[in-house]
């Protein structure tokens, strides 16, 4: 093989790896800052962030309901803050004051930019408490009114 096929063969390689991890199937399966599904008492299903956290919904989803919950308190006993952004864009600032109560803002999402099939949900904690750097409990998402599905999450701390 000529060195001028060779590159032609790697190239071709390169923009089909491109196209395909620019919009990749999988990703609506993506998380990142979260611990493992776990159950309370009432049999509400909730997840852990950390001080940052990311998942992806549809890019069809026009309403996202974000349960959310702060079993500790924030900084000097102030409420604990969680700003949402979306695609990189803010969409909200949500204040949790009771530790006992789960807040369920709807929010809505906006138009979609670009072609992509998900849109990253980004959420960024005030403060995070303890050695396993728990930030606030998040709930089963409701997207446009329907529960989107759990994965199995991860066993082994954050993913």
């Amino acid at each position: 093989m000529t060195r001028s096929r060779l590159r032609l063969l790697y190239g071709a390689m390169a923009v089909a790896a491109l196209v395909y991890l620019y919009d990749p199937p999988w990703i609506g399966r993506v998380t990142s800052g979260l611990l493992a599904w776990e159950e309370d008492p009432p049999g509400t299903f909730f997840r852990w962030t950390a001080g940052r956290a990311t998942l992806f919904v549809p890019s069809t989803a026009s309403e996202l309901t974000l349960p959310l919950r702060a079993v500790f308190p924030g900084p000097n006993g102030g409420p604990v803050t969680v700003e949402v952004r979306i695609d990189d864009r803010w969409l909200a600032t949500i204040e949790l004051t009771d530790p006992d109560a789960w807040v369920r803002p709807r929010l809505p999402l906006g138009r979609r930019a670009g072609y992509r099939s998900y849109r990253r949900v980004d959420l960024r904690i005030n403060r995070t408490v303890g050695p396993y750097i728990l930030g606030v409990m998040t709930g089963e998402i409701l997207i446009d009114g329907s529960v989107a599905p759990r994965d199995a999450g991860s066993s082994r701390g954050f993913d």
